[in-house]
């Protein structure tokens, strides 16, 4: 794409913090995006962090820089090699110095303090992507014991000096929290979802009514999603909806336990287990379904519940992160009260059982396009550039 000549070189940095990037990863689309917001905005985009970077562009000016990450086992070693990590990403964003302006720290950013650091030696311009809390995601993946409490502080700890360090924080949602600690500087903070939907690929073609599957959950099969909430409700669900359909699309940690579960107590006529899904099939199934059953223990704002709200599929999910941005209840979908089996089981079954289904529908579509359309967060992420100019 051609760039406006009048305006002044600019070369920016995204950094992740992830063995690789590839379609399967759950920040591959947040990178494209970002890639189609700023490429007629800067001279140079790098995509720094990942080991094997697949960004599927032939932009001349997007480079990925790759950064070696250590072996690591034991716990010991492993935060070892995290901090090792950290450095090689410091090293990789200083030796850019004199060829970068701004860097955004995108997933896990809010941990990577010492490339933060080596980014503000500098003289470069940091701006830090709060996803969703890193210590409910790791609380939610470990057991509590002395040591995982004393890890769970160390983050809180970390996150909270990597922000206040940073020129700026970028917020999913008004919602979410800014880990800070109570000391200058203080970073401007502002709302801006990188997460725009396609609305020509993402829309509602069937009405919710003639939808056969009554219920679908996309996502990674993790704790901190909720797989295991739904897990747990699936028999009341099915015995208070002797028929009802319902999908459940992604891969990870849970899959296997997931998959035996269905089978275990023979719901597998009313449980369908695809696996992981291209993006470009994911429209077919979310306009085929009624609703999105999404109970996660902690969110950003995920992308999944915009896409599907974009089909017109009416969201049953948890006020966590950025959620009530999106989400107001009994208006374009349903928040819930607690995300036990009970729950689940009673809110999702008086969904599918509402005359007004397709209002909800209607309205859940109009929200997306209104609010995430690419028109939209392209003028936002226009203007955070220009304030850091």
């Amino acid at each position: 794409m051609v760039r406006d000549s009048q305006m002044p070189p600019r070369s920016i940095a995204l950094v992740l913090f992830a063995a690789e990037l590839d379609r399967t990863h759950a920040a591959y689309e947040d990178v494209q995006n970002f890639i189609d917001i700023y490429d007629r905005e800067v001279d140079r985009i790098a995509i720094v962090g990942p080991e094997s970077i697949d960004t599927e562009r032939d932009e001349w000016n997007v480079e990925p820089v790759p950064v070696a990450r250590p072996d690591s086992s034991a716990t010991g070693s492993r935060i070892l090699s995290y901090v090792r990590y950290q450095f090689r990403i410091a090293i990789a964003l200083w030796h850019r110095r004199r060829t970068t302006d701004t860097v955004f720290f995108h997933v896990g950013g809010s941990m990577l303090l010492l490339p933060l650091l080596a980014s503000k030696l500098a003289g470069l311009q940091t701006l830090v992507f709060i996803l969703g809390s890193v210590e409910d995601g790791f609380d939610a993946q470990h057991q509590q014991s002395v040591l995982t409490r004393s890890i769970g502080r160390i983050i809180e700890l970390v996150e909270g000096l990597t922000c206040t360090l940073a020129t700026d924080v970028i917020l999913l949602s008004k919602h979410m929290d800014v880990p800070r600690l109570p000391i200058p500087p203080s970073p401007t903070t502002q709302a801006a979802n990188l997460n725009y939907v396609d609305c020509t690929a993402f829309a509602k073609r069937t009405p919710a009514e003639e939808r056969s599957t009554d219920v679908v959950f996309v996502g990674r099969f993790a704790a901190v999603k909720g797989v295991d909430r739904i897990v747990r409700a699936l028999p009341e669900l099915v015995e208070s909806n002797p028929d009802v359909r319902i999908t459940l699309i992604g891969s990870g940690p849970l899959f296997p336990e997931v998959e035996a579960a269905v089978e275990r107590r023979g719901l597998a006529d009313n449980v369908t287990l695809t696996g992981w899904v291209d993006h470009e099939e994911l429209p077919a199934y979310l306009d085929d379904a009624k609703v999105l059953l999404l109970p996660s223990e902690s969110e950003g704002v995920p992308k999944a519940l915009l896409e599907a709200m974009a089909c017109g599929t009416v969201p049953v999910v948890t006020p966590v992160g950025g959620v009530p941005d999106i989400v107001t209840d009994g208006k374009n979908g349903v928040l819930l009260d607690e995300a036990n089996a009970t729950v689940i089981d009673r809110t999702v079954s008086q969904v599918l059982q509402r005359e007004d289904l397709d209002v909800l529908s209607d309205t859940a579509r109009e929200t997306i396009r209104r609010e995430h359309a690419y028109p939209i967060v392209r003028e936002q992420y226009h203007r955070i550039l220009s304030e850091t100019a």
